[in-house]
């Protein structure tokens, strides 16, 4: 038997052969590893703090502004965030 002879039947006992399978244990583990995680009560809380004190420095920095300005900043960057953090979510799915 020459060696195209030995490496046909090699090929043909690996295609034979039953398809390895992972267990559903292993399974469970990469879901749960790839999974996205949901903030903890401090996550929550740092960000909450961290919202107040931008809010803060925003109203201290724009305090020589006029209204109107103002109110196109907000009018305008509103909306924007907002469909950003959608389409991310939507990128994310």
């Amino acid at each position: 038997m020459n060696s195209d002879e030995r490496l046909d039947q090699l090929l043909r006992d690996a295609m034979a052969a039953a398809a390895p399978q992972l267990s559903p244990a292993f399974d469970a583990r990469v879901m749960q590893r790839v999974r996205p995680h949901r903030l903890t009560l401090v996550g929550r809380m740092v960000i909450a703090v961290y919202t107040a004190v931008a809010a803060g420095m925003v109203v201290w920095l724009m305090r020589d502004l006029h209204m109107v300005s103002i109110a196109a900043a907000v009018g305008i960057g509103v909306p924007v965030a907002a469909a950003v953090s959608s389409y991310g979510r939507r990128l994310l799915r």
